[in-house]
């Protein structure tokens, strides 16, 4: 193994300081795979590059009005390449009808039928016209969101993240758990030079602990790295590690609180099996997404002595769908909603489990921006502003929050339509601030305002939009 590869397993978890600092459960290996039922707990998965939520979601024919959908149809036809003769015959034959209230109907893309079948039963709300960011830009858009500060303009990422802050309202055992390939400003802490004290990264939670010998094949060049360094750390551990004087001696305590905590989580995995069948077998588009999902699943098995957490990372990349956007973002909203996609494999597989895990998990979903009104000539849709976020999970109050499709869109403002003016997007009504800020009172009771100090002055499409959005 490269000596980097080697490095980059062996960071779980980042501390900066004299001690460890890490916060990592110390235990007695696992006995047994006794399943314990979990406290609330927020998995936020980001949409990396934009998702057009207005792709995702559709006006149906005879709920709204004639002028809104024949708007809508000349400003987006370009994007389905069927040549469809009108937006019914193409509705009819890309979304699924859902509806709400008892009359409203509209359409979730066909590909997402998972999706579709949680909204109808009340796990999943919409809340539209939202916005996490004021700029069009990738970086300062998604650094917003991870901050949770809509109107910050620095490109600044020594910053606490909003999953970052809200953990640090939380008993001191917990950490926050970092499912994808790499780590996110969501997570860093408030403290400079430890932003990542409490994290853990479990990019791979069947590979997370360090490297052991493999007695199949001892002297291949793995194992004998493996066997030199452990014998190093053990070797000059009580000599080095124990010296606080000693520029060396943090390494020395990560690799025992490394090694530990390694080998606490694979006894546990052990303990508890393989992966099931369905999720050992899942063939995504995303191959990061489909590990994530793999280790979320994980997360499901573990008890406090082997990973605390209520909070969890998640991304998925590939939203900035300037050409070609039909396969490519339906490819992607496959992953995530289809019946056979990752979440609902992960959710069903978990659901099978005799805890409450699956029961407890609520999933927000938002992006660095959404998309213009209007398709471009390449089949796509460039960079804009408002999103629709979405929260999904059996103790969300399910429904549509603000105008899923405002009227004025369709009609003249200032001499212009939206509608069939080149630049327009969804307009930002409602801060993910706000949303935000309800799911910390959700996770942790009396956190929000410590969270996000502006919360209460945000902006809200209307007064008290988002009360009941979660129990408290």
């Amino acid at each position: 193994m490269k000596r980097r590869e080697f490095m980059r397993r062996t960071m779980l978890a980042t501390a900066v300081g004299a001690g460890v600092g890490m916060g990592l459960p110390v235990s007695s290996l696992a006995a047994t795979c006794t399943l314990e039922n979990h406290p609330r707990t927020l998995v936020n998965l980001m949409l990396y590059g934009g998702m057009d939520s207005r792709f995702l979601f559709m006006p149906s024919p005879g709920h709204f009005s004639a002028n809104y959908l024949e708007k809508i149809w000349a400003a987006r036809q370009a994007i389905y390449t069927e040549n469809y003769p009108d937006y019914a015959t193409m509705f009819a034959n890309e979304y699924l009808p859902v509806s709400f209230g008892g009359g409203l109907e509209f359409g979730i893309f066909n590909r997402c039928g998972w999706l579709a079948s949680q909204f109808q039963a009340g796990n999943v709300a919409i809340i539209a016209n939202s916005f996490c960011s004021r700029n069009r830009r990738h970086d300062q858009s998604q650094l917003n969101a991870n901050v949770g500060e809509p109107e910050f303009d620095l490109l600044y990422y020594d910053r606490s993240g909003w999953g970052g802050r809200l953990q640090e309202q939380q008993a001191s055992s917990l950490n926050l758990v970092e499912l994808s390939h790499e780590i996110s400003v969501f997570g860093n802490g408030s403290n400079e030079g430890e932003r990542l004290a409490r994290v853990i990264h479990a990019k791979n939670m069947r590979d997370i602990a360090l490297p052991t010998v493999d007695e199949n094949s001892a002297t291949s060049r793995r194992n004998v790295l493996a066997r030199s360094l452990r014998s190093y750390y053990e070797g000059r551990g009580a000599e080095v590690g124990s010296d606080p004087a000693s520029p060396y001696s943090i390494f020395f305590q990560h690799d025992a609180a490394f090694r530990e905590f390694g080998d606490v989580v694979a006894a546990r995995l052990v303990d508890c099996g393989d992966l099931p069948v369905e999720l050992a077998g899942l063939d995504l588009y995303s191959g990061h997404f489909e590990q994530q999902c793999k280790n979320l699943y994980d997360i499901a098995l573990m008890d406090a002595s082997s990973i605390n957490t209520q909070i969890l990372s998640m991304r998925y990349d590939g939203w900035d769908t300037h050409n070609g956007q039909l396969s490519r973002i339906g490819n992607n909203l496959d992953d995530l909603f289809s019946t056979s996609g990752g979440l609902a494999t992960t959710m069903n597989t978990m659901g099978a489990l005799t805890s409450n895990t699956a029961e407890k998990i609520v999933f927000n979903f938002t992006s660095d921006f959404g998309r213009q009104l209007i398709a471009n000539g390449d089949r796509g849709t460039d960079h804009g502003r408002g999103i629709y976020t979405i929260l999904l999970g059996n103790e969300v109050s399910g429904g549509l929050y603000g105008e899923m499709f405002p009227e004025r869109e369709a009609l003249e403002e200032n001499g212009k339509i939206p509608l069939e003016t080149s630049g327009a997007d969804i307009l930002g009504l409602t801060s993910t601030e706000k949303i935000q800020a309800a799911l910390c009172e959700w996770v942790e009771p009396g956190s929000s305002t410590a969270v996000f100090p502006n919360g209460n002055s945000a902006d809200e499409e209307t007064p008290g939009l988002l009360s009941g959005l979660l129990p408290v």
